[in-house]
């Protein structure tokens, strides 16, 4: 068997698509073909099922691929050690959440940066599910997840930090002098949130749901910046991590609304996938951390 074969068999078997494999790996079609045929010679078996231009693994091909991910990252791995210049240098692919990257955390990065300028960070903006998939395709080396907590056999949660999810208001609202506010009266205000279907927001909405309560979203928008600033000028309430808030906070633009008998938190996590290895460049990144 062929490296080459086994590297181009796990970007069909990732992307499920020839044609995409070909054109990411810089190839024409007709070789991805003829690898694949290759290796399915070698092995004396069907790697994928064809169904037009739509393929996917047999069962197989489903095996064979968890063997496929440890050979390559077992010969990546000695390629590296010995061929060790010291200094991590490459490229670094990182899925991030904009509620992570509005916030303080994304020092570690210009940190990082600063310290390992032969790195090449590439920081993409993602949802979860995003996040999840493009990670398991192998586009991203890194995520940045801010959710509840996740746990899957194929991937490594490498540092985990727990964040409050915040009720906030501009700093004259009639709230911003309450103690305590209960859920009901909270209820009675407008909101300013998140795109539909963000996780802490879903979280809110689905709980409120349970309880035969409901909200109402005057604004909807993916861009905290934005949020803060339509809260603190409209007497809206929002909902952010706490993270995105401490300037807004030390400002004086904004105050925290505390809940009474109700608070929602979740964790950052920092995951890499298993079935790869972890290289020089990652390894400094999880080490900054």
């Amino acid at each position: 068997m062929e490296i080459k074969n086994i590297r181009t068999f796990v970007r069909v078997a990732e992307l499920g698509n020839f044609t995409k494999a070909a054109q990411e790996l810089g190839y024409a079609q007709s070789t991805v073909t003829m690898q694949i045929q290759q290796l399915e010679s070698d092995l004396q078996c069907s790697l994928f099922d064809r169904n037009g231009k739509k393929v996917v693994l047999s069962a197989t091909g489903r095996e064979f691929l968890q063997y496929a991910y440890q050979i390559i990252k077992y010969e990546s791995m000695a390629l590296e050690h010995f061929s060790l210049s010291g200094e991590p240098e490459g490229e670094l692919n990182i899925g991030i959440m904009e509620t992570i990257c509005a916030s303080d955390y994304s020092y570690i990065f210009q940190n990082f940066q600063n310290n390992y300028p032969n790195v090449s960070l590439k920081l993409q903006i993602v949802t979860t599910h995003q996040a999840l998939e493009f990670l398991d395709k192998g586009k991203f080396d890194l995520i940045f997840l801010l959710d509840n907590k996740l746990t899957r056999p194929d991937m490594v949660t490498a540092r985990e930090y727990p964040v409050d999810i915040s009720f906030f208001c501009a700093s004259d609202h009639p709230l911003a002098s309450e103690k305590k506010v209960s859920l009901e009266r909270l209820l009675q205000e407008r909101f300013i949130l998140t795109e539909s279907g963000c996780n802490y927001r879903q979280v809110f909405e689905s709980e409120l749901a349970a309880r035969g309560q409901y909200l109402q979203c005057v604004t909807e928008i993916g861009y905290s910046p934005y949020i803060i600033q339509a809260v603190s000028t409209q007497h809206a309430i929002g909902l952010l991590p706490s993270i995105t808030l401490n300037k807004p906070l030390k400002d004086g633009q904004i105050s925290l609304i505390s809940v009474d008998n109700y608070q929602i938190r979740m964790s950052i996590q920092v995951i890499y996938s298993n079935k790869r290895r972890v290289s020089l460049p990652l390894r400094a990144f999880l080490d900054a951390l």
